[in-house]
């Protein structure tokens, strides 16, 4: 019996040690990548320096400026420095200015002013990651023209200050304040005072008057080299993924991807990939493509996407603290050659085309543009469709023309277009009813623009009623009507709308709305969209006659096929 136990342990001890010694063998065998880095890079920035400093503000104007944004608050804070700057200096002239464009619109007529008129600046920034951009992109337009100055910012915001300096060459002096400012403590106030003082009237240091050219160091080609659960935990550390797991970019990966275009790997797509104005070239996107899940036949559209993400329309929208996303749509042959999902759930998981260039979008973003949640992608609650937003329209199922041809392009051409906004949505709608539709679409906030994704069943209802997609436009436009009062009390009408119906630009575009809207009674409907930014698309199966709404506005296209 004896002889039997030691047996058996024996036979135990043996099987034991050949499952540890497999389990290490396949341990020991599990492959191991040398991966390649993701990063774009910031282009060779222009050296400025600042602007000389008076060493006394008597007898001297100073102009506080800041955008007219309702819950700002910047304002408290630009009052106490104001206080501070006549205890100080008893003659100083101080004028209070509010921009009276929206703040990321050039003031010309301002600056021009206030270089002519006054000794100083103080620029309070609203608290938001882009209105802060903003403030350092003119403070440093000021600067060059020779006016001194200094930003007035919230705390919160630091790296936007740190990069937007970077951005643009110029060391801007800045200081910070606590949210609201009327609740900081007085030593804390007069401690942002006094340095808003001492940055005006401070002579420049060594750094601040540096001139020439700088050269961004450009990341190393691979980034490291590990087994797959290594390769994840390091590009999530670095905060180069959408926080799922990647595909390695390898060189055999990046040589298959690259397969997908005839455009050389160094051949530079864009120099302004937003949010940090950073280059990327085919490799790179090829790179980042690969980290998506992309196939190599995806490439054209990759290509095509960072084209136009690299368009002015998005640099405040994804710095922005509202919750932004973006929104792709693919138009021509290109969606059925890469097998693109166009029907049933055409907006939800199971394409891979759809999904991966949707998330290399978000990955473009993360490596190519320099965006970081928290450091200058500010959204508040963030977006569930910023993860992956992305489908073809339903061509063949439309009773109308591409969507693709309502910004200029001829049906045939393979293109892809961008939608900023996405905060807010409305539906289902499932009887094909536009009065449905405009209840719910009159109210949403922020009446910028309103893309209605329309099933092929809910288009087919209106074309036999022998309405155009022109009409089924213009037919929303008119009915999404809303009592004016009700339109001026909107949290942006002073900050965007009211410059707008002033006339002042809002990226390139005037008097939006009707100017009449200035002097019409508080009780007179008026129209909430800019004709313009109404939009339909079609998409979907031919299960219902479902719509939806989405607060999506400034379009940016770009060709397919000129990246094939």
């Amino acid at each position: 019996m004896i002889q039997k136990s030691v047996f058996g342990l024996v036979i135990f001890a043996l099987l034991l040690i050949t499952m540890l010694l497999k389990s290490t063998l396949s341990f020991a065998e599990e492959p191991v990548y040398k991966v390649l880095n993701p990063r774009g890079y910031m282009s060779e920035v222009k050296l400025m320096p600042l602007a000389p400093r008076p060493t006394d503000l008597n007898n001297k104007v100073v102009y506080l400026v800041t955008p007219k944004q309702k819950g700002s608050h910047i304002e408290v804070a630009l009052a106490k420095v104001e206080e501070a700057l006549t205890k100080r200096f008893p003659n100083v002239k101080v004028v209070n200015k509010y921009k009276p464009s929206p703040y990321m619109t050039d003031d010309p007529d301002l600056w021009n002013e206030m270089v002519k008129n006054a000794h100083a600046f103080v620029y309070g920034a609203a608290p938001s990651c882009s209105s802060t951009f903003y403030g350092f992109v003119w403070a440093a337009e000021l600067e060059r023209r020779g006016l001194p100055g200094a930003v007035l910012m919230y705390d919160t915001l630091l790296e936007t200050a740190k990069m937007t300096s970077e951005m643009k060459g110029a060391a801007i002096r800045f200081a910070t304040v606590t949210y609201p400012p009327q609740k900081m403590e007085k030593e804390r106030m007069a401690e942002a005072t006094e340095k808003i003082i001492k940055m005006l009237t401070e002579p420049l240091n060594d750094s601040e008057k540096k001139i020439g050219m700088y050269t961004p160091p450009k990341p190393p080609r691979y980034a490291m080299e590990g087994t797959l659960n290594q390769v994840h935990d390091y590009f999530y550390e670095q905060g180069w993924t959408d926080g799922l797991p990647i595909v390695p970019p390898t060189e055999e990966r990046l040589a298959a991807m690259l397969e997908g275009t005839k455009h050389l790997p160094n051949e530079v797509v864009a120099t302004t990939v937003w949010p940090e104005k950073w280059t990327a070239t085919v490799e790179k996107v090829a790179i980042n493509g690969v980290m998506a899940g992309c196939k190599p036949e995806y490439m054209p559209v990759l290509l095509a996407t960072v084209e136009a993400w690299a368009k002015p329309y998005h640099t405040s929208n994804v710095r922005s603290t509202n919750s932004f996303s973006f929104m792709q749509v693919v138009n021509g042959p290109i969606r059925k050659e890469i097998n693109m999902n166009p029907g049933v759930y055409a907006l939800g998981p199971g394409n891979r085309a759809n999904a991966t260039i949707g998330r290399a979008l978000r990955l473009i973003i993360t490596n190519l543009g320099g965006g970081q949640p928290g450091l200058n992608m500010m959204g508040t609650q963030g977006n569930v469709s910023g993860y992956s937003f992305c489908f073809p329209e339903n061509e063949e199922e439309s009773p109308w023309e591409p969507f693709s041809t309502d910004l200029g392009y001829k049906a045939g051409e393979s293109t892809v277009t961008i939608f900023s906004g996405g905060w807010s949505h409305l539906g289902n709608y499932l009887d094909g009813n536009l009065d449905t539709l405009i209840k719910g679409a009159r109210y949403l906030e922020s009446p910028f623009g309103l893309v209605v994704l329309m099933a092929p069943q809910a288009a087919k209802i209106q074309a036999e009623k022998g309405l155009t997609k022109k009409d089924v436009k213009e037919y929303i436009w008119r009915n999404a009507t809303i009592p004016l009062k009700e339109f001026k009390s909107d949290v942006y009408y002073s900050w965007f709308v009211e410059p707008i119906l002033n006339g002042k630009e809002f990226y390139g575009e005037r008097y939006l709305w009707p100017k009449g809207y200035l002097t019409l009674p508080d009780d007179a409907m008026v129209q909430a969209y800019p004709r313009k930014n109404i939009h339909v698309i079609v998409v979907g199966g031919e299960t219902n006659p479902m719509m939806q709404g989405w607060r999506f506005y400034h379009p940016s296209s770009a060709s397919v096929d000129k990246w094939r």
